[in-house]
């Protein structure tokens, strides 16, 4: 069973663990190391996987290559289900490389994003919709956005954008998402005010709830009865490694939205959740830390 679907990018991440970045043209040797899947809708899969005990689905291209083998097998050893848009293809899925400076704690990625891979809708793929209650989409490959954005609004399945940032097919998606959690840094041409501007631009395309993260900072949110502001429990703990903090997020708060939690307070819970991944190198090192 499904339950949840994500939609959207998938790379390789190889990521190096050191006190600082290195001065240019340099050797240095690393504390530690993390090879594992990543990409937004990744990410967020893989935490919705290890909150819920549920197996859900990740629609994203992978293709044949020799390192899509490994992103799969590091997907399904952390029970995420992949529907592959691409079956048959060749291309290299994108890698990213991460240089983690612990004393900083920042990290700092070389990545490609998908953009040049093809990933066409299929509408015979939708089928893990029938077990869905909840649909995620990252933007990464527009045309599987825009078709299981479609196909689960006509479902009647709530629809989360994570907006990190603004790309031009948003100005298409938005008047398809129920649930927008956007990154300070998403910005919509011709849209000023601040957050507040923001809100009301996503209220007038349809978006019902929305929210802006801003790191370790207070999340503020919006809704049609209210808006307000939500603290970041343990924000001032000191962060070993922010890489995916925000996918893991989107994928917590999906995890809790379908629990049955407010709006509010399945940010508030997600935000715990990406409080506890900083903690810890990679984006797979906090799952041993949950409760049991």
């Amino acid at each position: 069973m499904a339950i949840a679907v994500f939609v959207g990018l998938s790379t390789l991440d190889i990521a190096y663990s050191v006190a600082r970045y290195p001065d240019e043209d340099t050797k240095t040797q690393a504390h530690d190391q993390f090879l594992g899947a990543g990409g937004p809708a990744a990410n967020a899969a893989v935490t919705f996987a290890a909150l819920s005990g549920r197996t859900p689905a990740l629609v994203t291209a992978l293709g044949e290559h020799q390192l899509a083998h490994v992103i799969r097998h590091d997907l399904d050893e952390h029970g995420v289900a992949p529907l592959d848009a691409t079956p048959g293809e060749r291309h290299r899925p994108p890698v990213s490389s991460i240089i983690v400076a612990t004393e900083a704690g920042t990290r700092t990625i070389v990545s490609l994003d998908g953009s040049a891979i093809s990933a066409p809708f299929d509408p015979t793929h939708v089928r893990p919709l029938n077990d869905a209650a909840i649909v995620l989409v990252d933007g990464h490959y527009p045309e599987l956005a825009f078709g299981f954005a479609t196909a689960a609004r006509a479902r009647g399945i709530p629809v989360v954008l994570d907006g990190g940032r603004w790309k031009d097919s948003h100005a298409g998606l938005l008047p398809l998402i129920d649930i927008a959690i956007c990154s300070a840094a998403f910005a919509p041409p011709g849209v000023a005010g601040g957050a507040d501007g923001l809100f009301d631009h996503l209220h007038a395309q349809g978006v019902r709830h929305a929210a802006i993260t801003y790191g370790g900072k207070p999340i503020r949110y919006s809704t049609p009865d209210e808006r307000g502001e939500i603290a970041v429990a343990g924000a001032d703990m000191v962060a070993v490694d922010t890489l995916g903090a925000g996918d893991i997020m989107h994928g917590a708060f999906c995890h809790y939205h379908v629990a049955g939690q407010s709006f509010p307070q399945a940010l508030r819970s997600a935000a715990g959740i990406a409080t506890l991944a900083c903690c810890h190198l990679g984006t797979r090192a906090w799952i041993a830390d949950l409760p049991r």
